[in-house]
């Protein structure tokens, strides 16, 4: 039996969907409208979470500009070093967990390269996930519980969410393209999620992600594709738009980052930053989709 946390998220219920779809046994754990209760801000007895459980998918957590230190710290390293050693002690074969792309440097070579040997990142964000990789891998460094720890990108669907969807609105609002700035790599939800899925041992999965299973692993996934700023808002683009020059675009973001607002400095961010991107690191069969190619299909298509 499986256990999914975050299965109401963008990621998790995409997840949930897909093994429901594929006949898997599941249970979701939250604390709303889930099988079983569990709150990451007070994790304590859960000795009945992992009944009957042989793998947990941990999507569960504050997603990116949505906490502050204290909350990052306790929902996602502090819960998750819980749930692990839980989750060992109740006999659970194997421990997926969602991590980020983003606690990987943009001149890293290995985008697989395991969190200990990793820089801390500047983010609130993706130090919470960079600090409950190191913590996962100490709870379960000698353990028989198989950890699998996913970094994706930048995750795109036809139903866009964070930096993406707020993209897309200011765009739809100022009919203006982006500067071809920036380097980011991204990853489609269909992708990542089949990639899940694969991955899962001996829960009716197919057999693909069967190279993935023999030990701990540390995986970057990308849809092996590097997006500029300018790539990314003409795939949403409803219209086309009009060309700013690059010099007025530079002095715009600068003054978005400055401003006190943390979602328009990490939208300011998103568009003129530099991100980890390279074409190493894809899904186990490559990736099906590109922004551009998923964008422009129906929702039936892409749910096959």
């Amino acid at each position: 039996m499986i256990l999914l946390t975050g299965a109401s998220g963008y990621i998790g219920s995409a997840v949930y969907a897909r093994l429901k779809r594929q006949g898997i046994p599941t249970l979701t754990a939250g604390r709303r409208s889930c099988d079983r209760f569990l709150d990451l801000n007070h994790c304590d007895g859960l000795s009945e979470l992992f009944f009957d459980i042989t793998v947990v998918i941990h999507c569960g957590g504050i997603a990116h500009n949505k906490g502050n230190a204290s909350s990052y710290r306790v929902a996602n390293v502090e819960a998750c070093e819980v749930l692990a050693a839980a989750a060992e002690t109740a006999g659970v074969k194997q421990f997926i967990f969602l991590s980020s792309l983003n606690v990987v440097p943009a001149d890293k070579s290995d985008p697989g390269t395991p969190a200990l040997d990793l820089p801390k990142p500047r983010s609130l964000y993706a130090q919470s996930k960079w600090r409950a990789e190191i913590q996962l891998s100490k709870v379960l460094r000698t353990s028989q519980c198989q950890l699998v720890i996913l970094r994706p990108a930048l995750v795109y669907d036809q139903a866009l969410t964070a930096n993406l969807a707020a993209l897309k609105k200011w765009q739809g609002r100022l009919r203006v393209s982006l500067p071809a700035t920036g380097q980011r790599s991204l990853v489609a939800r269909p992708d990542l999620v089949a990639l899940i899925v694969s991955l899962l041992r001996g829960e009716g999965a197919d057999d693909a992600g069967s190279n993935y299973t023999s030990c701990d692993q540390v995986l970057a996934v990308t849809d092996g594709q590097c997006y500029s700023a300018f790539r990314i808002a003409r795939a949403l683009a409803v219209t086309a738009p009009f060309k700013l020059p690059a010099p007025l675009w530079r002095a715009i973001l600068v003054c978005l980052a400055k401003l006190p607002l943390p979602q328009t400095q990490a939208l300011a961010a998103s568009i003129g930053g530099h991100y980890w991107c390279g074409e190493t690191a894809q899904p186990f069969d490559g990736a099906k989709w590109s922004l551009e190619h998923l964008l422009s299909v129906t929702k039936s298509e892409s749910t096959t």
